[in-house]
């Protein structure tokens, strides 16, 4: 990405605007890659811990049951019952968890945008990123100005004419910031395993 600014960000008139535009294209692919990373990373780590199903922290067990919970929506009137029952006896159970690291990150519906990665904290137990607000202010910015390009509402010419190599850098900077800032966290979670377990 940096690479990419380097060469192209001196392009005048249409060919910069373009390239500016991209790079919020080139900068959202590298961030949703570190989100998916850390917690493909983090989910297997957890599962190398060989916890218990009874052992780990509420947050976490939610990511754990999730098919239990889809489940239970699906179920019906007639075995939603069976199906809480069920779900409450494997989250108190001494079975070993375990979980595909394709699972998917936990989501609020609001894609890789500031709220969905709260959301990702919150079930891994990390209160908070150790970045400034304007570096997360910066993330529905990317999220917003990609989902025009990439849907068909403005091309990446009209995303970029509003900015400038400056302002590019800037979005360049703090989001690399946030990407380092993940793995930091992430790989700090992963080595503290009484993290993971119930308080």
């Amino acid at each position: 990405m940096e690479s990419f600014f380097a060469v192209t960000g001196g392009l005048d008139g249409d060919n910069g605007a373009t390239a500016r535009g991209l790079v919020f294209v080139q900068v959202y692919a590298a961030y949703e890659h570190a989100v998916n990373g850390v917690v493909r990373i983090s989910i297997d780590s957890i599962n190398a811990h060989k916890h218990k199903m009874k052992e780990i922290s509420h947050s976490l067990l939610a990511l754990y049951l999730d098919s239990e919970f889809h489940s239970l929506r699906d179920s019906g009137r007639r075995n939603i019952w069976r199906a809480r029952l069920n779900v409450l006896n494997r989250a108190f159970s001494d079975e070993v968890i375990s979980l595909p690291n394709n699972a998917g990150p936990p989501t609020d519906g609001n894609h890789y945008r500031r709220s969905h990665l709260y959301m990702i904290l919150e079930v891994f137990g990390i209160t908070s990123l150790p970045v400034l607000p304007q570096h997360l202010t910066r993330i529905d910015e990317v999220v917003g100005n990609r989902n025009q390009i990439a849907h068909g509402g403005e091309t990446a010419f009209e995303v970029g004419r509003r900015y400038t190599v400056s302002d590019v850098d800037h979005v360049i900077d703090q989001m690399k910031v946030i990407c380092l800032s993940l793995v930091d966290v992430f790989e700090e979670f992963c080595a503290d395993s009484p993290r993971q377990k119930r308080r």
